[in-house]
């Protein structure tokens, strides 16, 4: 059987998954509005430049170098920015330390000239003679601020949303610790003792679930409680007969002629049964699932089961702590299963396994083909006690389960075989 998922890991997966397409959405998004932004921003930027410099260099014309052809003097630095003075005719007559000596734009144009392969241009008519003022910057700096700005709006997106994702998950984490309390609460719940029941929910959607847990728990104890009053007055109504019946064959038999007493011997052996029967049916009705243990050495308890018509060899020896009226019971009905199948010879031994003791049980009778077996052990596992299953089996399975352990049909060369374990708790 597969594990079941997990609500928790669940809504930790969707969170995630949310908060990190929220964030590529976000970037996305962000980063087209900073995209045009930019373009904006950097084209202004160069404009207002241009304007600056026209309010700088126009009124001081006649004393500056203008028409020399060289450069502004500055000390060496990184301009984002270039500037050229071109006159009417195409020649650079002064421009920026960094700017290069040749047009930046190839037409005189006003305002923005896209003809650059290299630069973005915006130029502003200097004077009347035809010059023009440029102010430029290249594309590759262009590209280089709008990467700058994706990947910082990218990793603030990534930031917040790992951040979300991370408070969320603990949120959900949180709220889902009622519902594990809850079922910690459930688990120590026992329907049977006063003031057992779960505490009141923490959260409105598990108090109908708490509830219904309470009311099941009710339905169940009033069953148990209806079940051990009849197992109890069913006691006395079944013993008292099955005794006086077993008392009325023996002294018929004693007074009977030698040819009916087989018949009669029969009868008692099945009246015998019966009780046999009825004493396991009541002793685990009265259990209730509730087990009384108390030391057992096994070797000296088998020898004592009351079971006529069946060789029991005992080997070897063990202990555990088990309930000894569940066991006797399970272990006598295995037993009568054996004589009602034809054996006469039946082995009983010994083992521990992994914190259980193991009770195996091998008679001589004609047992049953591998595939009843496997029909019979896949029942028991299952406890579909209604396919291939005799009360005996069904008994001793039940018994073991009590005792925290199972019922399990062996393979044996002759005759038929299983192992009882009883875990040692």
């Amino acid at each position: 059987m597969t594990d079941a998922p997990s609500i928790r890991k669940g809504l930790s997966r969707v969170v995630i998954q949310v908060s990190l397409a929220w964030s590529v959405a976000v970037f996305l998004v962000v980063w087209f509005t900073v995209h045009h932004k930019l373009d904006d921003v950097l084209d202004g930027t160069l404009q207002e430049s241009a304007e600056i410099l026209y309010g700088l260099l126009k009124p001081n014309a006649d004393r500056l170098p203008i028409g020399s052809g060289g450069s502004l003097p500055a000390p060496p630095h990184h301009e984002r920015m270039v500037w050229q003075l071109v006159s009417g005719d195409r020649r650079v007559v002064w421009r920026s330390h960094s700017a290069p000596a040749q047009p930046l734009a190839t037409v005189h144009r006003e305002r923005w000239s896209a003809d650059s392969p290299e630069w973005h241009v915006y130029g502003i008519p200097f004077d009347g003679k035809g010059t023009m003022l440029y102010v430029a910057q290249t594309h590759s700096e262009r590209r280089k601020a709008q990467l700058e700005a994706a990947l910082l709006t990218a990793c603030g997106a990534l930031m917040v949303g790992l951040a979300s994702a991370f408070w969320l998950s603990r949120r959900a984490a949180r709220e889902l610790d009622p519902l594990i309390g809850l079922s910690e609460q459930v688990a120590r719940y026992h329907p049977l003792e006063p003031g057992s029941s779960p505490p009141m929910a923490r959260r409105e959607e598990l108090k109908p679930v708490r509830d219904a847990i309470v009311h099941l728990g009710d339905r169940l104890a009033q069953n148990i409680i209806s079940e051990r009053a009849f197992s109890a007055n069913a006691a006395h109504a079944l013993r008292t007969p099955l005794a006086g019946l077993g008392a009325q064959l023996a002294m018929l038999q004693r007074e009977s002629p030698a040819d009916v007493q087989p018949r009669i011997q029969r009868a008692r052996e099945a009246a015998d049964r019966l009780s046999r029967v009825v004493t396991a049916l009541l002793s685990l009705f009265r259990s209730g699932g509730e087990i009384n243990r108390m030391p057992v050495t096994l070797a000296a308890f088998v020898h004592e089961l009351p079971l006529p018509g069946l060789a029991i060899k005992v080997e070897g020896d063990g202990h555990v702590e088990a309930d000894p009226d569940l066991l006797a019971a399970a272990l006598l009905n295995l037993l009568d299963n054996s004589v009602r199948y034809g054996a006469v010879q039946a082995w009983v031994s010994f083992r521990q396994d992994a914190g259980a003791m193991v009770i195996r049980l091998v008679d001589d009778g004609p047992g049953v083909d591998e595939a009843t077996r496997k029909r019979i052990g896949a029942a028991l596992a299952s406890q579909h006690y209604e396919q291939d299953m005799g009360l005996g089996l069904m008994l001793a399975d039940r018994v073991a389960r009590a005792h925290g352990g199972q019922l399990v049909v062996v393979h044996v060369e002759r005759g038929f075989g299983v192992e009882l374990s009883l875990s040692n708790r």
